[in-house]
């Protein structure tokens, strides 16, 4: 992300507390319901869905996780656009149970990791195990070279994963706030976003290094509050 002048930009941390509560559905319902029913209820065996970067693909994948756990569930995690990431990876994933991959079309055009997703998804299938996967694109579209994975990708269910509007957005950063027990006013809220990236991954994290901030200042979340803390980001 290219800082704007008078933005917040700080680094992401770690997605340990996404779940689906935290989660502001937005035109999403259909979608969470899905997986939810997926891990609690017997549902699809494969769910893909796809949207652009900062729509939240990766909180859903954490989510699923976090109610996999309390559903005593095993899980397993691979994000294919982090680069340490290998096919030797792939070997050792629970084929059993819940395997979330996320940002799968970072591998298209690889042949060799294609073959490798594609006999990943065939171990999965054959032992009973459930695939979610998050992309930018659906799987037609995604540049795969393997027709057959392709085929694999798309025999589940499809969804797109809607982005929040500006309304939403903020209802969503009231909700965060609430759940993290911060307060702060509605024009606060506001000013947060008109200063702010319109990712929501992003703007979560700013919210969390604003209430980091204002526990060791002991200040209220206000505009000022706010104005002082962008300054010190310039």
């Amino acid at each position: 992300m290219n800082k704007q002048a008078g933005q917040l930009a700080l680094p992401l941390t770690s997605n340990d507390k996404a779940s689906f509560e935290n989660y502001w559905l937005g035109d999403n319902t259909e979608l969470v319901a899905v997986i939810e029913s997926s891990l609690t209820a017997g549902g699809p065996k494969v769910v893909y869905y796809y949207g652009p970067s900062g729509a939240g693909k990766s909180h859903l994948l954490f989510a699923a996780m976090r109610l996999a756990k309390s559903e005593a569930i095993n899980t397993s995690y691979l994000s294919l656009s982090d680069a340490y990431v290998s096919t030797d990876m792939l070997a050792v994933v629970d084929v059993e149970h819940v395997v979330c991959v996320d940002d799968i079309d970072a591998w298209a055009g690889d042949v060799e990791k294609e073959r490798a997703l594609f006999t990943l998804f065939e171990q999965i299938k054959h032992a009973g195990g459930q695939l979610i996967i998050s992309a930018t694109q659906p799987p037609h579209s995604s540049g795969f070279a393997i027709k057959d994975l392709v085929s694999r990708l798309s025999s589940g269910l499809i969804y797109p994963l809607q982005e929040l509007n500006d309304e939403q957005r903020f209802e969503a950063l009231k909700m965060r706030a609430k759940v993290r027990g911060l307060s702060i006013s509605d024009d606060a809220v506001r000013y947060l976003q008109s200063r702010s990236s319109r990712d929501t991954g992003e703007l979560f994290e700013v919210l969390e290094r604003i209430d980091r901030a204002s526990l060791v200042e002991q200040r209220r979340v206000t505009i000022p509050f706010l104005q002082n803390l962008l300054k010190r980001q310039e």
